[in-house]
């Protein structure tokens, strides 16, 4: 690795070229590097949703759910399919197994499900893959200062959509919410009687008269002419006077209105409102595009004053750019601390100022490598950076106080400088490589976990590269300039840590004794830790809904929609809330249908207001909602901040999947950790089931009569101010109670008769949502459970589900599972450890290679459990659980902590050429104890600003406390005792050549006495 040293020193002018232009092309590419809050990261599930018109529960099931489950049986990757299917909606969510490839997955479902034949009014399924790419970075809400209408929704699409998919970096524009008007009819059965006209002539009123038919060519004063007959509708007064015969309109016989979908409600601040999101496209700054799309709703509010206002209710801009901020701050304090352990050892700005070269100059070139590689500047991007910066001086830090050691007595020529490097080139290029192949081997974890870890790994790589290259280059180059004005210190031999080094391998029983200590301990400290997912502390907004009881009526859920809104309106902190309620084509492409007795609210707050308050303010107010379970809790960018563990019960047989979901749910309440459970079947809803004497009539033929006789029905559309508006026939005939459905009288080709005397009308309670799992019916029990305990919760259910199965307590054909969050935390857990023992593989191989000694190696291997008692104790002294973000930082310090060891190894093993083991370990040891410490410290201080980094509610948070807190108590412990327990093992491994060489030194003496 000299030859670079040689380089450097050879060509002065090249060196300090590279230097330059390494910072301009880091700085540009910095500023040029994509901005995004996540590396891009395809969620391991795609959704089915599916609207209905008008269909029940039961009927979606059978028509809807149960064929596209059918055709989903043979999909690559397939683990499962879980649906729910309610009144006039269906929604399927298919997982997959890890590595299977999720675009493809979606690809084969896109395909499979347009072989299946829907029945008429269904609209056609969305297929959606969730991306976090895809994450739309501005949510902008327009409101107007009258009723959306027809006009209204044409001036959203003809104009502010246009000017928003005109600004640079906007990939897509999507709107929710403002749903078209409709033409209602509502017939006086009376008045269509006396004009003696059918109903079903009512049903054709529309045919043929909105046509545009070419009826052939022909020449006409010389010339080929194309004759084309239309008709066209384009007002609500052209439809009020159609003529239904010689003397009747339809007004006549029919209020004809225009009227909105009474089914689902959209509103921002009490208002109806359309929702515009738009997201960028795959190669732009996420930053760029947000104050792009903030400026244009300004100048909308400017230019529409009066029309409509426009408002930015998120804008992941502000967040990106927040985060990347509090990133860099970390960066840069941890430079700073850094830094300053380095002057307070070095004790010489020279020197302090030849080491600390390496951070911004390792940083820039890091940002080259990464615009090369394509990596997006993100918070997991510059987390890697913030962990590393303290490494970043290490192998300067080395190189350095080699020289300087060496300096003594010696004239800085450039065979000294490069004999001074290669000294300790082994060393550190051995250390940083063995960090690398720590990193390198993230790439290798599956599914979403390897997309938002790669970038990580990659730009730790990148940046611990670009050190080693400049602490080899640069590094050398400078000492030879600026060193030459220092004068050398005489060294203060420090005389405690010989003396405990010298007693330690006299004594080597304590040090052993410790060593076994800490290992038992770090397993049992390891078993009994909770261990949970990420805690998202942080919110973004907070999540309120109201549930009712199916089958409560449409006005009872608006009722209570509009006395939360009140509340929200005079609540303190509260900047803005949007709300949903009911089903339609624009959920459903988001993948985001929910039940009609849903009530789901997001409320935003104003910078500084307190969350948790607000939060627990709101639960107060359930009082005010009877008939209605109010839910309130802190959210983020991926949902809800809680977490749940599910088990699903599956079987044949009804009553025993919910007998075995009881038990499971008495099991769950008494575990420890767990806050509520509930399961998805405690709500029922009211069904009449009308059952027809198939002797009398037809059973088909009466459920046409009833839903045309009190359910409004499509009959054509109209276009009125420019947009196509459907027509619907009102209901002719209100029904409230079963008893009217009695009485009702339909039209049988035999003449009028009532419904009772061909029909058996029963009502019940049915559940007013099925739920199936991979064609069967389920029940799914959820549990609420405390994040530090999420896997300690988990483990209790899977532990009693083994024992439950081998006693058969559900019965044969009724079986449990765990799925969900609870499942994925699990598995990234056994994801990373597997990735640990590979990674100790690795580093295992190079110290092989580097060393050419196993001995050697297997010593330096044991400060790896020296460094986990550090980081469980850090932990438990943090009071925080092992989480993916600690795991993370776990697999860190297996690249870490080895560093110092292989200093001091490659010292001991250099001196062995003319010292004895002893006299090697002892010189050694005085001679790395500053470099050591040195770079333990520096690293230790750069992390520390990760302690109190501010947690985002937008973003996962996997470089966070817990990494910073395992990193730091780690390196701490395992350095201390690296200086004490590695030399121990190291001579104990080498005790024939030990004792042969002490033989051989007290025959010396004998023979000098």
């Amino acid at each position: 690795m000299t030859w670079f040293t040689k380089w450097a020193l050879r060509n002065r002018a090249a060196l300090v070229f590279s230097v330059i232009a390494s910072l301009i092309f880091g700085i540009f590419s910095y500023t040029n590097i994509p901005m995004e809050l996540m590396p891009s990261a395809d969620q391991p599930y795609v959704t089915i949703s599916v609207v209905g018109n008008g269909m029940d529960a039961v009927s979606m099931d059978e028509q809807v759910t149960q064929p596209i489950e059918k055709v989903l049986t043979g999909i690559k990757g397939k683990r499962n399919v879980v649906a729910e299917t309610g009144n006039n909606f269906s929604q399927m969510t298919v997982t997959f197994e890890s590595g299977t490839n999720l675009k493809e997955a979606k690809q084969q479902i896109q395909e499979n499900i347009s072989t299946v034949n829907l029945p008429p009014g269904v609209m056609k399924p969305y297929v959606v893959l969730l991306n976090t790419s895809q994450i739309p970075v501005v949510y902008i809400g327009l409101s107007f200062d009258q009723e959306i209408g027809n006009r209204e929704l044409n001036l959203v699409e003809n104009e502010i959509l246009p000017m928003l998919k005109d600004i640079n970096g906007v990939g897509n524009v999507m709107t929710y919410g403002g749903k078209d008007q409709q033409v209602m009819i509502k017939v006086d059965p009376a008045k269509l009687a006396a004009a003696k006209i059918s109903l079903e002539k009512l049903y054709t009123i529309l045919q043929g008269r909105n046509a545009s038919v070419a009826v052939g060519e022909q020449t006409l004063e010389n010339e080929a002419t194309s004759i084309i007959v239309t008709g066209k509708m384009e007002s609500l007064e052209d439809v009020q006077n159609l003529q239904l015969n010689a003397a009747t309109k339809l007004k006549d016989i029919a209020d004809v209105t225009m009227e909105k979908d009474t089914t689902s409600i959209t509103h921002m601040n009490g208002k109806n409102f359309i929702e515009v999101i738009a997201q960028k496209d795959s190669t732009s700054n996420a930053v760029t595009v947000g104050k792009g799309v903030a400026d244009a709703a300004k100048k909308i509010n400017e230019d529409y004053k009066g029309t409509l206002t426009a408002t930015v209710f998120i804008n992941l801009a502000d967040t990106v750019l927040d985060s990347i901020n509090s990133m860099t701050r970390e960066v840069l304090t941890g430079a700073l601390f850094a830094t300053l352990i380095i002057w307070l050892f070095l004790k010489s700005f020279r020197m302090t100022l030849i080491t600390i070269v390496s951070i911004p100059l390792s940083l820039c070139i890091t940002m080259i490598l990464l615009s090369f590689f394509g990596v997006t500047l993100n918070i997991l991007t510059l987390g890697g950076i913030a962990v590393s910066v303290g490494r970043l001086v290490d192998d300067s830090i080395v190189v350095v106080e080699n020289i300087y050691r060496r300096k003594r007595g010696n004239e800085l020529t450039p065979a000294f400088i490069v004999e001074a490097v290669k000294e300790v080139a082994a060393a550190i290029t051995s250390s940083t490589l063995t960090t690398v192949a720590v990193f390198l081997p993230m790439m290798l974890a599956s599914g979403s976990l390897r997309d938002l870890i790669a970038p990580f790994a990659i730009t730790i790589t990148c940046s611990l590269l670009s050190s080693l290259l400049v602490s080899l280059t640069v590094v050398p180059a400078l000492s030879g300039r600026m060193m030459k004005k220092v004068k050398v210190k005489e060294h203060k031999n420090d005389s405690f840590y010989p003396s405990v080094l010298r007693w330690s391998l006299n004594h080597k029983w304590l040090p052993i004794l410790i060593s076994v200590v800490v290992v038992i301990s770090s397993i049992g400290l390891f078993a009994t830790m909770p261990k949970g997912s990420v805690d998202q502390k942080d919110s973004a907004y907070i999540s309120l809904l109201l549930r009712y009881q199916n089958g409560t009526p449409f006005k009872d859920i608006e009722g209570g929609l509009k006395r939360m809104e009140t509340i929200l309106s005079k609540a303190d902190g509260v900047k803005n809330n949007i709300v949903q309620v009911g089903n339609n084509a624009d959920a459903a492409q988001f993948g985001e249908l929910q039940d009609a007795n849903q009530v789901q609210f997001m409320v935003f707050l104003k910078e500084g207001a307190d969350s948790a308050k607000i939060v627990q303010d709101l639960r107060k107010e359930k009082d005010q909602f009877p008939g209605a379970e109010l839910t309130a809790s802190t959210a983020g960018l991926m949902g809800e901040n809680t977490t749940k563990v599910s088990v699903d019960v599956i079987g044949k047989n009804e009553d025993d999947i919910k007998s075995a979901a009881d038990k499971i749910k008495k099991k769950f309440t008494s575990i420890d950790g767990v806050q509520k459970v509930e399961t998805n079947d405690e709500d029922k809803k009211p069904t009449v089931t009308i059952t027809v004497n198939p002797t009398l009539s037809n059973a088909q033929e009466i459920a046409q009569s009833l839903h045309s006789m009190i359910d409004p029905a499509v009959i054509g559309s109209v276009k009125i101010d420019g947009r196509t508006t459907i027509v619907k026939l009102g209901a002719l005939k209100e029904i409230k109670t079963a008893e009217d459905l009695k009485q009702l009288q339909l039209m049988t080709p035999d003449g009028p008769v009532q419904l009772s005397k061909i029909a058996k009308i029963e009502t019940s309670n049915q559940p007013g949502t099925l739920y199936s799992k991979d064609g069967h019916h389920y029940l799914q029990v959820s549990a609420a459970v405390d994040p530090k305990k999420m896997v300690d919760v988990t483990g209790e259910i899977k532990k009693q589900l083994v024992v439950w199965e081998k006693d058969n307590t559900f019965g044969d054909e009724t079986s449990a599972e765990i799925t969900g969050s609870a499942m994925q935390s699990s598995d990234d857990l056994q994801e990373l450890a597997k990735l640990a023992l590979f990674s100790i593989g690795i580093v295992f191989m190079i110290l092989l290679v580097t060393l050419k000694s196993f001995r050697a190696s297997i010593a330096i291997l044991l400060t790896l459990p020296l460094a986990a008692i550090g980081s469980l104790l850090g932990l438990v002294v943090s009071k925080s659980s092992i989480d993916i973000s600690s795991g993370i930082g776990m697999l860190m310090l297996v690249g870490i902590v080895v560093t110092n060891a292989i200093v001091l190894v490659d010292r001991i093993r250099h001196n062995e050429t003319s010292m004895t083991i002893r006299e090697a370990i002892m010189e050694a040891g005085s001679v790395r104890l500053r470099p050591i410490l040195m770079t333990a410290l520096a690293t230790v201080f750069a992390m520390v600003p990760l302690l109190f980094t501010h947690e985002s509610g937008m973003s996962m948070n996997l470089v966070s406390k817990g990494l910073a807190v395992v990193v730091i108590f780690g390196l701490i412990v395992s350095t201390l005792l690296t200086l004490i327990v590695i030399p121990t093992f190291y001579e104990l491994f080498h005790f024939r050549k030990v004792k042969k060489q002490k033989l051989s030194s007290s025959a010396i003496s004998s023979e000098l006495m």
